[in-house]
């Protein structure tokens, strides 16, 4: 069985139209989105005028077996993390005017409203993004894999850290064990490939194609949206637990096969 897996869409329905259709031409069987299906950020993105969130969801609900919510998809239904990283958010969190909340955010969660425009989405939009769950457990051929956005405790992303260290990893590999999974992939970081965190540590890995082994593993990958990044999707082999990780704007050279 072949998984397409696709993460940080952030409006951008041309990528993601041109992903789906790679995803078809190279045979996957199912596809999964890893969360931020909405989210257009000003100056970090620059299709202004292609944006559409709209149609990203339509896209997202008629393909992907399986969905996440990331932090840009929380904000435009106002939704409160069920996963805080330790900020306890006040239950009247957005009727708070931006400068009360932005003096009890400090540095430690986004506040969207900063340079993210309305995605301009309808109530049926609304209402499927509002059902997002903050992770999801599938069974991938024999495997079971965690999906989130980022990790345990911010499975959203909506806390301003990112990890790039082994340490603070460690409790989303034990959050992996307690739901019995192996294997786990996530988006947020944008990362220009993939970055692969296990028991002992982490690698960083460019597009290319990766031979997997038994052992836990949480897998960040690209994104989809035509920013500042290389970007682009992954495909997960189970029959051979290959990983292939395909740029989607620009042509890369394509590594060969490598145990990881």
């Amino acid at each position: 069985m072949k998984l397409g897996i696709i993460s940080d869409i952030h409006e951008d329905v041309v990528n993601l139209e041109r992903a789906i259709t790679e995803l078809e031409r190279r045979n996957c069987d199912r596809f999964v989105c890893l969360g931020d299906i909405s989210g257009f950020s000003i100056p970090g993105l620059g299709y202004f005028d292609t944006r559409n969130a709209s149609r990203c969801i339509d896209i997202i609900k008629a393909n992907c077996f399986a969905a996440v919510a990331g932090n840009h998809d929380l904000f435009p239904v106002r939704r409160i993390p069920l996963h805080n990283a330790g900020f306890n958010y006040p239950p009247y969190w957005y009727q708070l005017d931006y400068h009360e909340r932005k003096k009890l955010a400090g540095d430690e969660v986004w506040l969207n409203e900063e340079n993210e425009l309305d995605p301009l989405i309808g109530a049926e939009h609304r209402e499927f993004l509002k059902k997002l769950p903050e992770y999801k457990v599938v069974q991938i051929g024999s495997k079971n894999v965690l999906l989130s956005h980022y990790l345990f405790p911010d499975l959203t992303g909506s806390n301003k850290k990112y990890y790039i260290d082994f340490e603070p990893v460690q409790p989303h590999l034990d959050f992996m064990a307690d739901k019995e999974c192996k294997l786990g992939f996530s988006g947020h970081q944008h990362i220009e490939g993939i970055c692969i965190f296990n028991e002992t540590g982490k690698s960083a890995k460019t597009f290319g194609t990766y031979q997997l082994n038994d052992e836990m593993q949480w897998i960040v990958g690209p994104c989809i949206a035509n920013g500042k990044w290389d970007n682009g999707f992954m495909i997960y082999d189970t029959e051979n637990s290959e990983l292939q990780v395909i740029p989607l704007n620009s042509p890369k050279r394509m590594m060969e096969v490598v145990k990881i």
